[in-house]
């Protein structure tokens, strides 16, 4: 009885404090469990202390922006570095009053350390395309606390400049911001005017605000032409309307043939088949016609 009260003491200090017979191996296993496994991004870059800009949030000099993303670790690392890329570039959007989408694309450059550098083409809700292009990922660092990988962005102030300047000139040369005149002199005259309403309706609902009514040296020329293929008296009229803008040296900027048709179950006069047809074709045109002038 004796000897097995020893035992089991024995057993329950074992258990407790190790005793002093457990092996190191087993020791440093038991911390290992209690300490868990380390960040599976810990390789990702070099190990470096807690850097200051992690926790810098939004810098706004004269001579730059900066700022911080981050992105919980995966395991991926091309798919980490890219979510805490985009999550900086799009606070640094944020900062420029600009709101861009996630449709981000990125060439990456990878230079000493696993820090990289960036163009990215981006997309904006706004007029804003290709504002953050010459932004630049300079920094990049794993947490191994909270596991997650912190990148840090930067662009100049000259390059924003820079950007609002080009995002100006491409709009001034945005075919749905330049001047034009309308030309519908080769339909047939009896029905020449119906042509050129429908056309300068047809500009009104796309946008098109700057119309002049002569050829000018700095105008666009649109040119609407509708000729009829088939005519049933009274009945229906088959056409094409063909669309045409030309730059002001006369040059060929693009063209467009819409198939139209205008039917009377009634009888009709030619000119008001026309009118059906001219109907028809602008509202089949007017959204081929916006996406065109858009770019």
């Amino acid at each position: 009885m004796w000897t097995s009260t020893r035992h089991f003491a024995c057993l329950l200090v074992f258990v407790v404090s190790g005793c002093a017979g457990l092996p190191s191996s087993l020791m440093g296993a038991s911390q290992a469990a209690q300490t868990g496994p380390s960040c599976v991004c810990n390789s990702y870059f070099e190990k470096t202390p807690r850097p200051a800009w992690v926790d810098a949030g939004d810098v706004v000099t004269r001579e730059s922006y900066q700022t911080t993303g981050s992105s919980q670790c995966s395991g991926l690392q091309n798919m980490d570095t890219n979510r805490a890329d985009l999550s900086a570039r799009s606070k640094l959007g944020r900062i420029l009053n600009t709101q861009v989408s996630s449709n981000i694309s990125e060439t990456r450059t990878s230079y000493g350390g696993g820090v990289g550098s960036s163009k990215a083409s981006i997309q904006s809700s706004l007029v804003s395309q290709g504002i953050l292009e010459d932004s630049r990922i300079t920094q990049r660092w794993v947490d191994p606390a909270s596991c997650r990988v912190y990148a840090r962005v930067q662009i100049a102030s000259r390059q924003i400049e820079a950007s609002k300047a080009k995002i100006a000139k491409a709009e001034a040369e945005r075919l749905g911001n330049q001047t034009y005149y309308i030309d519908t002199q080769d339909n047939d005259p009896a029905y020449r005017e119906l042509v050129a309403s429908a056309a300068g309706q047809l500009l009104s609902n796309v946008g098109i605000t700057k119309i002049v009514p002569k050829p000018s040296a700095s105008a666009h020329q649109i040119k609407f032409t509708f000729r009829v293929t088939q005519y049933d008296a009274g009945q229906a009229i088959r056409g094409e309307l063909r669309t045409q803008i030309f730059a002001p040296n006369q040059a060929p900027v693009w063209q467009h043939i819409t198939p139209t048709k205008g039917v009377s179950f009634g009888g009709a006069s030619q000119p008001a088949l026309v009118a059906k047809a001219m109907a028809s074709a602008t509202r089949s045109l007017t959204p081929i016609l916006q996406d065109r002038l858009a770019k």
